[in-house]
């Protein structure tokens, strides 16, 4: 069952419905010649203007209207009363004379009641405010006649909006007031009739935490709360001050130390009252943890809105990883892609021509872009595929042949695969499946891999199998037909659902076969060409292809990842306005995105970039949040509080898990991506390394770009990605460079990309994280935030390009632009150059004196013999080598031809 926090808001709305209210309190029949003198009580609490309202009679049951009610008196003349009595007579000079009453007083003869009649009052719209009396009931011989007598309200009583209870009102005897009144020498009426005396209830003062959620640092030694009654209250009120047990992570003595307490607020006191609870610095590496709590028990009050109030303890021992910076990675330039509604989304380079092919997202087009000067990127030409589908979707290069996906606009018809020269001059065409979303060529050029999504439509009502089309270039790619294109499907596996099920493959689309379930997303392939290993996203899976006999061998499960361990701590969150890492009873599906592999001491292994991804469709979507779920009461004790938005409440979860024995009833909760990095044994498929909580803690402890943790990719406001999927780990690639091995992750969302020395996989060594974007709180033009959403990467070698040192080149998607980093510590070194004996001549050589020449002018970089850049100019005719120390040095023209120069 559900713990209703929000109960004591109700509470406090029912209060709130009263304080503004009118109510019949009394009725006198009058023993005076013609009843004269007869009197109806109402009394406001509160202010009420009584323009267009009505008493309305119904005599003896029954009346002539249409509503059933004889009478309706108007009594608009009472006009606006505040917090007292108002009265309707048929004689007010008598009434006057019994009661003595002198104001608020309207004259209306309808007001006779023989005893058995009903009243009842109606607002100006018509709303039945109060009654006294059954409805369509004679009164005579019931509990409430009151023939020749009087009725009272109790006190404390509300409006009843027409729903009348006898015991709500007191009764004099019948015929009690017979030759009573001064009229009749009798007791005056004010002596047996009290008239004036109702006491309405009174509304409790509310008492309330100041603040539903506050964060301290665990080093700040204690934390003070604040609990504020509304009002001064007339007698002592008191509340309770609980702990949730449940609810808390916070472990008591460990965490914080509190004793329970009962708060007094007094007649003549203070409206506030605060609480102290100590928190130990203690010295255990730990996630963040929170302790809730509760007021209850509230005496001569209310419990209002805000009763639990969660302290966010944020832990001062575990930190982000250290910063190696091996590499001495410094941003360098960006690009922007133009033209119209330009995109970045796949990046490819060519060392030969010393180009870059960008697939343009935002239209079915690739770039070409002269990256001679890698620094300074220039456009050449625009290769228009819109003949060949409406959008694109990736690009790849290998050896002087370009490859792009064109996609038609209907997404579940076959796509197709171009193939052109560096020129973009277009060499052939092959139809491909459904949806190809990456292509790849094999590392010794006999092949194109292309990952065929296959995703549905918006309606569900087709769905295409995902596939891998596997072409032979062997024969030369001018010469591709059909016949060297071999699609490999699932069919096979069709069959085996209950099986994959079993082993954790999710296989969900509705109506949908395997086949057409698994949604190939990206490929990686191994050094040696023989084995390829594929992104099964929404299957959260990966596919094992054998490209020796083409056939598709195995599909294993990622698994999912415990985010109740510490090391996998996760922000939740885009309501608090701190960062909070904290363990909780949920699991992550890591649903990679991009795949790399590399092989080290003999082992392959791949990489993945744990983006997550939901699927989303018109008549489909498995993405909810915990409001939308019922929770196993035996596993989940808390989901009112783990439904606040400052905990679980905004973060996404799939519907397709976790509904272990199938009642309804959810016993797991499972959240889209992992937020990390995985490395994977590749000839098992057991993961060996995963990331943990690191990219979240890395980014939270960056001088910078802390103050846009998990922002999205257009907007820069602090965690607004944290109820979805974080920073969204989208590319990897694997690079080998200066014999270590480095992985180079791409986060979609904050941006810029991580770096990691992979080189052993069991434990890899941060070695950065670098970024190009705005950090300016709450800007959100998307020209003045820099590089966004990255979506492929891709490493240039030293020798492969001019500045002479490794380059990572970003493609970013929403920005459409190119952004550029160079490696420092990752120059040319002898081992890169190609000594010449051609047409590049440098003389003297030996050097003889303060210059040497060249036999033509050219552009030229100075390198050290270490591979370090020391001068550079452009159409130069000599070299200034005064400066220079002996030695030999290595000097490179703009044709990237190399000479060395030795000074004595």
């Amino acid at each position: 069952m559900k713990k209703i926090y929000l109960a004591a808001l109700f509470v406090f709305i029912s209060l709130a419905s009263f304080a503004q209210e009118a109510l019949i309190t009394g009725y006198v029949d009058s023993p005076c010649p013609s009843a004269e003198g007869r009197a109806i009580e109402i009394y406001v609490n509160g202010t009420i203007d009584f323009t267009g309202w009505n008493l309305a009679r119904q005599s003896n049951g029954g009346g002539n209207d249409n509503s059933g009610y004889s009478t309706s008196i108007d009594i608009s003349d009472l006009g606006t009363i505040t917090d007292d009595f108002a009265y309707i007579t048929n004689e007010p000079t008598i009434f006057e004379t019994e009661f003595g009453t002198q104001t608020n007083i309207i004259e209306n003869a309808s007001i006779s009641s023989n005893g058995d009649d009903a009243f009842q009052l109606v607002d100006n719209n018509s709303n039945v405010i109060d009654r006294f009396g059954e409805e369509n009931v004679d009164g005579s011989n019931t509990a409430w006649e009151h023939t020749d007598s009087f009725y009272l309200r109790n006190d404390g009583e509300t409006a009843n909006a027409g729903n009348f209870d006898v015991s709500n009102w007191t009764f004099g005897a019948l015929n009690a007031l017979e030759d009573e009144g001064t009229c009749n020498g009798g007791t005056q009426l004010n002596q047996l009739v009290a008239f004036g005396s109702f006491t309405p209830q009174q509304a409790l003062e509310e008492i309330n935490f100041d603040e539903a959620y506050v964060s301290v640092n665990e080093d700040a030694a204690s934390i003070t709360l604040t609990v504020k009654i509304s009002n001064v209250p007339a007698s002592d009120a008191t509340v309770d001050v609980s702990i949730l047990t449940a609810e808390s992570t916070a472990v008591a003595n460990q965490h914080y130390s509190y004793t329970e307490e009962t708060l007094t607020f007094t007649a003549t006191g203070s409206t506030s009252q605060t609480i102290t609870i100590t928190i130990p610095d203690n010295t255990d590496a730990e996630p963040d943890t929170l302790l809730a709590l509760e007021l209850t028990n509230a005496m001569n009050a209310e419990l209002g809105e805000d009763t639990v109030s969660v302290i966010y303890i944020l832990d001062d021992e575990i930190h982000a990883p250290l910063a190696q910076e091996n590499l001495g990675i410094t941003f360098g330039a960006s690009y922007a892609i133009e033209g119209n509604n330009p995109g970045s989304e796949i990046v490819a380079h060519d060392a030969t021509t010393e180009r870059l092919f960008v697939m343009n997202s935002g239209n079915a087009s690739v770039e070409i872009l002269d990256f001679s000067n890698p620094l300074n990127i220039t456009s050449i030409s625009t290769i228009d595929l819109s003949t060949y589908g409406e959008s694109g979707t990736s690009v790849a290069y290998h050896n002087n042949v370009v490859a792009a996906t064109a996609v038609p606009s209907d997404e579940t018809l076959n796509g197709t695969v171009v193939f052109m020269d560096t020129d973009g001059v277009i060499l052939s065409t092959l139809e491909v499946g459904a949806l190809p979303d990456m292509v790849i060529f094999s590392p010794d050029g006999t092949k194109l891999l292309v990952a065929n999504e296959g995703e549905p439509n918006d309606d569900y009502s087709v769905d295409p199998e995902g596939t891998i089309s596997v072409i032979d270039l062997t024969g030369g790619v001018a010469n591709l037909t059909q016949a060297n294109l071999t699609s490999l499907n699932f069919n096979a596996f069709d069959t085996q659902e209950t099986q994959l099920k079993a082993d954790d493959i999710r296989i969900f689309g509705p109506n949908s076969t395997v086949s057409q379930d698994l949604e190939p997303e990206y490929i990686t392939i191994a050094s040696d060409s023989q084995t390829a290993w594929v992104t099964l996203q929404e299957n959260n899976a990966i596919a094992v292809i054998d490209l020796v006999n083409l056939e598709i061998t195995d599909i294993w499960s990622l698994g999912y990842k415990d985010h109740s361990l510490t090391e996998n701590a996760l922000d939740t969150s885009n309501k608090q306005d701190f960062i909070f890492m904290s363990n909780w009873p949920i699991y992550g599906m890591y649903m990679p995105d991009a795949i790399a592999s590399y092989t080290v001491n003999g082992t392959s292994y791949y990489v993945t970039a744990n983006e997550g991804d939901a699927r989303e469709y018109d008549t489909y979507e498995e993405e909810v949040d915990l409001e939308d779920l019922v929770l196993d009461s035996s596993v989940f004790a808390n989901q009112s509080f783990l439904e606040i938005e400052e905990n679980l409440g905004k973060l996404t979860f799939t519907n397709t898990l976790g509904d272990i024995d199938n009642d309804g009833e959810y016993e797991e909760l499972y959240a889209f991506g992992g937020r990390s990095f995985s490395i994977y044994d590749a000839a098992t498929g057991t993961q060996v390394y995963d990331s943990g909580s690191d990219f979240e803690r890395i980014i939270k402890e960056d001088p910078v770009y802390n103050s846009i943790f998990n922002a999205t990719d257009d907007e820069n406001e602090l965690k607004n990605r944290s109820d979805n999927k974080g920073p969204e780990p989208e590319a990897v690639i694997v690079e080998e460079i200066d014999g270590a091995f480095y992985a180079f992750i791409a986060l979609e969302r904050v941006g810029g990309f991580m770096v990691y020395d992979i080189t052993n996989p069991n434990a890899p060594v941060f070695d950065g994280y670098y970024n190009n974007r705005s950090v300016t709180p709450g800007e959100d033009e998307i020209e003045n935030l820099g590089d966004l959403a990255p979506e492929s990467l891709v490493y240039v070698a030293p020798e492969d390009n001019t500045e002479g040192k490794g380059l990572i080149v970003i493609a970013n998607e929403v920005s459409a632009t190119i952004s550029v980093y160079t490696l420092e510590n990752n120059v040319l070194s002898t081992d890169n150059f190609k000594m010449n004996k051609n047409n590049f001549v440098i003389y003297p050589n030996p050097a003889t004196s303060g210059r040497v020449f060249f036999n033509a002018p050219t552009d030229y970089k100075l390198f050290d013999i270490q591979g370090r850049k020391l001068q550079e100019e452009l159409q130069a005719t000599h070299i200034n080598v005064s400066t220079l120390n002996s030695g030999t040095y290595l000097v490179q023209n703009a044709n990237g031809q190399i000479q060395k120069l030795v000074i004595n």
